[in-house]
Formats: C-alpha cells, structure tokens, sequence
C-alpha cells in the first residue's frame, strides 16, 4: 500500500493534461480492484468478500474518480474477467452465477453513468462556449455602436439605462466638416461614406482617448461630451486638447486638400445628462443650453479652428493661448456671450 501511494503521488505531479488525469485514475482504480482479488485469494476469503470489495471498488471508481465513457467500459470489462477467473477456482458452487452477474450488473451501471456524465459535461462545455461567444459578440457590438464609457456604465450597472439623468457641469465638444455638402455633389455615395469614416477614424480614438463619450453622429457632425457618464475634474482641459488634436490628425489624412475640414466648438457649463428617447428606443446625451452654445460656436467656427465659450476659457485660461472672437451674434442666443479660437494649450 505503502508503494502503491507513493506510486500515486508521483504520478500526480505528471498529471497536467485531463488526458493524463484520466490515465492515471483508470490505473489506480485497476490496481486497486486487483489488490482486493489479490487480498481475497491470499486470505481464502473469495467466497465471502471478492465480490462485495470489487463492487465497493467500482462504485468508489466511478463516483469519485469519473472516468470517461471508454476508460468507464475498459475497467468495468477488466473487473468482470478478472472477477470471474478468480471466482471460478473458488469455491463459489451455486452462487458463482448470481456473484458474477452482481459484478456485471454493478460495472454497467457505472458505465451508463460515466456515459450520461460525459453527456452532461459535454453539452455544459458546448453551452458555455456559446454563451461565452454570445456575450463576447453583444459586448463587441455594444462597444461599437455605444461610447465605450456608456457601454461599461451599462454592463455594470443596468439601471442607468433608465430614462432622464441628472445636472451635472459637463464640457460638450461639436465637430462638422465645413464643406461636406459640396464634396457630396462632386463625389459618389461610397466616396462620401470613405471620407466620413476616415476624417472620424481619426478623430473619434483621439476622443476616446481623453476620456471623452462620443454620443452622436449627425451625418458629417460628431457631439461628444466630457465629464460624463465618468466624472473627469479636468474636463474642460480634455475637451480643448481632443479639439486641437482632431484638427491635426484631418490634415494628416491623403489629399488635404480636397477634403473638408473640421470646425469644431466647445463649450462648459451645466446639462442634463441621461437617457433621452422613447421605452423602445432611447440614446445617452447632454440636454440644455450648455449643449446648444457648444452647437452654435461650432456653427461659428472658421474652418480648421477650434472655438470655445467663456465657461471654456475660463477652466482653462491658465493653460491655454487664445484669440478673442468678441461677442458675435449667434442664432438662437438672445445675449450675446464672450468667444475664442483655441490657438493652442501650453501643457500640450
């Protein structure tokens, strides 16, 4: 016995596969089974114990050790013509019959049993690989048709899918490509569509980057905002630095020149950040005049340029280099308000 532990406890340290795991259960569930033969024959007690202890050993075996269905019928066939070579120099007479058929009868149940675990275990393997790749597919495709904030946000949280929000002091960013309505005329569709994905290809990763939430796209306009759905102290400073950064990153892009360039707006101040929509349909967003301004200074923007409200400015003043566009009239403002063109961040 003493050997036959040892013999187990160095073989568990080559078990690194489930083949191998498998291997090793099946020889010390043989060697075992043929250690009560042994025992039974040594002692002259075959009549009374071979057959209890082999069945005990093979109920044991495949309760605990779980073999697979091949290895389950190899020992069970093992145990019932060793059983049977013992029992037939023994001095069983009339009862070597029913012994014989107790032995079989118990190593069938066992195999039945390894068979509907393996069943079940592979049908659990193969359900859990679907489940697996149904969620990694739902994961993908949230990420890529939500902000990937608001997609974590969802995940870990469902209830914030609720309709409404709450005010929180946000800084909204507005982009449109100042020329997009000529360069369609002149263009196909599938040309048109090439040059959206580029010009936001390279604009929506520098976004993200700061930290920022796309919410929207609008034909040739993006609004992301900062400092929502995830609290960012320095959002105004994020949002100037996404500005500046998807103005050089537009002329980057092959032909320049051709290609319609961005006007960008920022601006800072309190929005209602949420939900908006209807029960079946609804899109995470910033809802006020905040928002509205940020519009409007885009709208204002010369082309290339990066313009920000006075809120802007004046989270960021410390850092930034600005030219002073006085108060022009903007649609849909009833009092006119301060603007600047970015020209550049000194942290930058």
């Amino acid at each position: 016995m003493t050997v036959f532990l040892l013999a187990t406890a160095g073989a568990s340290r080559w078990a690194t596969t489930q083949r191998r795991r498998d291997a090793i259960g099946l020889g010390q569930q043989f060697v075992a089974g043929c250690a009560v033969l042994v025992l039974c024959v040594a002692t002259g007690k075959v009549a009374t114990y071979a057959m209890p202890g082999l069945m005990l050993t093979a109920v044991f075996g495949f309760a605990v050790t779980r073999h697979p269905f091949v290895g389950a019928i190899a020992i069970g066939t093992a145990y019932c013509l060793l059983f049977l070579g013992v029992a037939e120099g023994s001095s069983l007479g009339s009862q070597l019959v029913l012994q014989v058929f107790l032995v079989a009868a118990t190593v069938i149940a066992g195999c039945v049993g390894a068979y509907l675990l393996e069943r079940s275990q592979r049908t659990a393997y193969v359900q859990g690989r679907l489940v697996r790749a149904l969620h990694e597919r739902v994961d993908l495709l949230l990420h890529q048709y939500l902000s990937p904030e608001v997609a974590r946000t969802l995940i870990e949280d469902p209830a914030r899918a609720a309709l409404g929000g709450m005010e929180v002091d946000v800084t909204v960013l507005f982009a449109d490509l100042r020329g997009y309505t000529a360069f369609a005329e002149r263009r196909s569709p599938a040309e048109v569509v090439a040059m959206l994905n580029a010009a936001f290809g390279v604009s929506v990763p520098i976004v993200l980057e700061e930290g920022g939430t796309v919410v929207q796209f609008m034909g040739d306009a993006m609004m992301a905002v900062f400092n929502a759905p995830s609290p960012q102290p320095d959002h105004a400073r994020r949002a100037a630095r996404a500005g500046l950064a998807m103005q050089r990153a537009v002329l980057s892009l092959p032909d320049p020149a051709g290609r319609p360039m961005f006007r960008v707006g920022i601006n800072s101040g309190p929005a209602l950040v949420g939900n908006i929509g209807a029960a079946d349909i609804r899109n995470f967003s910033a809802i006020g005049d905040t928002t509205n301004l940020a519009a409007r200074l885009q709208t204002y923007a010369p082309v290339g340029s990066v313009v920000i409200g006075a809120r802007t400015y004046e989270l960021i003043r410390d850092i930034a280099d600005v030219r002073s566009l006085g108060t022009p009239a903007l649609k849909g403002k009833s009092e006119a308000v301060e603007v600047y063109e970015l020209v550049g961040l000194r942290d930058d």
